[in-house]
Parts: C-alpha cells; structure tokens; sequence
C-alpha cells in the first residue's frame, strides 16, 4: 500500500531517504528486469523507434493530471554504467523522494 509507504518516508525523511535512494535504488536498477510489474508505476517508456511520436505518446498519456516528471538515459546510472531500460528505477527513487520531501500527491 502507498499510503502506509509515503506516511513512513515522509515522517522520518532523513533516516529513510538514505534506504530509498542510494545504494538500494542501485541494487533495483540491477535486478529491474525482474522486479518490474506492469503498472505498478505510472512510468513512461521511449525507444529511438518512437522518434517523431513523442509529443503524441505523451498526449495520449492516460491520466489527465501530472505534477511532476523525471527523466533518464539510462547511462551512467549511479556509476553502474549503461543500464538503459533498468535505470527506470532511479526515476521511481527520484520521485519517491520528491513526493515525500516536497508533498506532491503520489
């Protein structure tokens, strides 16, 4: 459950940002083949293949209100190197960080 989830960083932010972040989120983006669950997130995917049909993805996308948006390559990943597709876990630690430290609704 979310709320539960988000009560708990938001309550003990300091202690917790560490556990969520790095190095954990490193050890998710490792394994994020495994661990993915489709709509768990409310994650976006591009490939060099949806060039020219990005703005229509986006359009198209099924929620109607979005208050915040994070953004990777993939590359690089907290030193990792390339993960592509598996660095979608830093957007997801990213954000769990930022909805906890800046309140935005999850």
């Amino acid at each position: 459950n979310r709320v539960p989830y988000y009560l708990a960083l938001m309550e003990n932010f300091q202690s917790m940002a560490p556990v969520v972040y790095t190095p954990t989120i490193g050890d998710i983006c490792l394994n994020w083949g495994r661990l993915w669950v489709a709509g768990r997130h409310k994650e976006m995917y591009f490939s060099m293949k949806d060039k020219g049909e990005m703005a229509a993805m986006v359009y198209n996308y099924p929620v109607a209100e979005v208050d915040l948006i994070v953004v990777t390559d993939g590359s690089r990943v907290l030193g990792l190197g390339d993960l592509g597709v598996n660095g979608a876990g830093i957007c997801i630690g990213k954000m769990d960080l930022y909805i906890a430290g800046a309140g935005f609704y999850p």
